[in-house]
């Protein structure tokens, strides 16, 4: 089971057991819904919490967890990042989200293989898809002018180059 990142601690928020959470989602209202197992992880350790609150404050989730009700609970999880399984995110059928395209292999038009899909940049005019090859990353606008196709059921992206670009 896969584990998608939806965020990172900041720190404890309060003395009643919330943190404040930088988002790496862009639906904090369906990733921190109450009743919702998540996971922490430090790197070291994973630890799985269920959520008991949620609220948005100044751009940053404030979430406390089931049967941690108290600053003194909650404040090792500083810097920790916050996943949830895969199977837990309702997706449509057209829906693309950036995890779906981690992995993926790039090609041209003409079948060459470009190398593989390591990071989604969110930049605030379109996402932008880095492609890991040998020697320089490519970065490639995630837009209809370069994607020409996308398979995620075969992990295969198709892009439409221009000079300059490799």
């Amino acid at each position: 089971m896969r584990k998608i990142k939806i965020g990172q601690i900041v720190r404890p928020f309060g003395l009643k057991g919330e943190v404040k959470i930088k988002l790496f989602t862009d639906f904090p209202e369906d990733r921190f819904t109450v009743g919702m197992p998540l996971s922490l992880s430090s790197g070291k350790e994973d630890i799985g919490v269920v959520v008991a609150s949620f609220r948005m404050h100044q751009g940053f989730a404030l979430v406390s967890f089931e049967g941690k009700p108290k600053i003194e609970d909650i404040e090792m999880y500083r810097n920790f990042e916050v996943s949830i399984d895969e199977e837990n995110i309702e997706q449509q059928e057209d829906d693309v989200y950036f995890f779906d395209l981690i992995g993926c292999s790039v090609v041209d038009q003409k079948q060459m293989l470009l190398g593989t899909v390591s990071e989604v940049i969110d930049s605030p005019a379109h996402a932008i898809i880095r492609v890991k090859r040998e020697g320089k990353d490519i970065l490639i606008p995630y837009v209809d002018a370069f994607i020409t196709d996308e398979n995620l059921d075969e992990k295969i992206i198709t892009v439409r180059l221009i000079e300059g670009m490799l």
